[in-house]
């Protein structure tokens, strides 16, 4: 037990004589540490510092943002989800501490900091959900200068709305934008500024089905009954890949792509070459690629907003769907034509009962004979000859 003791009280102890040699370095270079500098701005400074009064009049406040990634970005509910750095530059002359000649050039503090001293409030104001990253702590930091100067950063998950114009799906573009101003103070308080580096993006973003190109940012007035406020916003432009949908363009296991729709309209054609009297065969092609493009276009509305606009999709699709409903108006054509093919004609029911009651000639019956052989000759060359057109004309 008196081994464990003195173990712990040299643990202790530690930390003292790490202070000590701090301060005594400290004294011995003519510069004020760390630790003097904490006390100072935290216990000394506490009295006469008020965290409810404006720094100045306005106060000129620096934004800059850090992209890290873009995580999702959704067309049903039109908001994407991104993680983003904040950065808020700004003075404050009460935590100057110049005068005290510091060691180091800055000292920086966590999320407790700003528990104790001013701060913009800056916030998204039109987000739909925003939170401060807490893995494994909260992900907020805190650097003050000797002249009072003051960086804070915040890493921040943010979903933000999306406008989507559907009328090129899918080669269409995506903006999507987020917008900051301070929650309590108007522009005659807290004036807010882009930095000279506006935002800066770690890597390329690139999605499944998106990819970012670019970026802007605009700085705005925004009027509200207790006056102006400063509004900055920054907005991401985001290009679909639409070569997914050209080669593949599976969703949920179903084919919805431009080129299976291509191949169905292709498939439709087939029945062209297979003659007129292939009636069933033709007629299960032409269901079959019709069903398959109204389920195909059904597929594709399912996994888009319900928008009151024409969208380029729907005219491909429907225009497919124009197409294998056009060959089986074809078929039907076909099909009327050649309706009487085996059938005898009026005019041989005539003739056979005039061969039972009078006894025709051999000569007679042999003539009426070649006359329905060359009456049937001439129905499929009409349905041959429509075919052949056919197989012209839809290409």
């Amino acid at each position: 037990r008196s081994i464990d003791c003195s173990v712990m009280l040299l643990l202790l102890l530690i930390p003292l004589v790490r202070c000590f040699n701090e301060i005594a370095e400290s004294s011995s270079r003519g510069c004020a540490s760390d630790t003097e500098i904490m006390d100072h701005i935290i216990f000394e400074t506490k009295n006469a510092y008020n965290r409810h009064r404006l720094p100045s009049a306005p106060v000129e406040l620096r934004i800059e943002m850090w992209v890290q990634e873009v995580t999702s970005l959704s067309e049903l509910t039109s908001d994407f989800e991104i993680d983003l750095y904040v950065n808020e530059y700004w003075t404050d002359p009460g935590l100057e501490y110049r005068n005290l000649n510091p060691c180091q050039l800055n000292i920086s503090f966590d999320s407790t900091m700003l528990q104790n001293i001013w701060t913009p409030n800056t916030c998204f104001i039109n987000s739909k959900k925003a939170l401060i990253h807490s893995s494994p702590f909260r992900n907020v930091f805190l650097m003050v200068f000797p002249n009072g100067s003051i960086w804070a950063n915040w890493r921040i998950k943010s979903t933000g709305p999306c406008k989507l114009d559907l009328s090129k799906f899918p080669m269409d573009n995506v903006n999507c934008t987020l917008s900051l101003e301070s929650y309590n103070y108007n522009r005659m308080e807290v004036l807010m500024l882009w930095n000279d580096v506006a935002l800066i993006q770690f890597k390329d973003i690139e999605l499944p089905d998106f990819t970012m190109y670019n970026f802007s940012t605009t700085s705005t007035q925004q009027y509200y009954a207790a006056g102006y406020w400063d509004e900055l916003t920054v907005t991401f432009y985001f290009r679909r890949r639409y070569g997914w949908y050209l080669l593949q363009g599976e969703k949920r296991n179903f084919s919805t792509g431009f080129i299976p729709t291509y191949m169905t309209t292709f498939i439709s054609w087939i029945p062209f070459y297979l003659g007129p009297r292939a009636i069933p065969a033709r007629t299960m092609i032409g269901v079959n690629a019709l069903l398959a493009m109204t389920f195909q276009f059904g597929n594709i509305m399912r996994n888009l907003p319900r928008v009151s606009y024409i969208k380029a999709i729907d005219v491909w699709v429907l225009g497919g769907i124009g197409f294998v409903f056009a060959s089986l108006a074809e078929l039907a054509l076909v099909g009327f034509l050649m309706k009487n093919e085996g059938r005898p004609s009026t005019l041989s029911h005539a003739s056979t009962r005039k061969w039972n009651i009078k006894k025709m000639s051999s000569t007679s019956r042999a003539s009426n004979n070649n006359h329905i052989c060359e009456k049937k000759i001439s129905i499929v060359q009409r349905a041959e000859r429509v075919d052949q057109c056919a197989r012209f004309m839809f290409p």
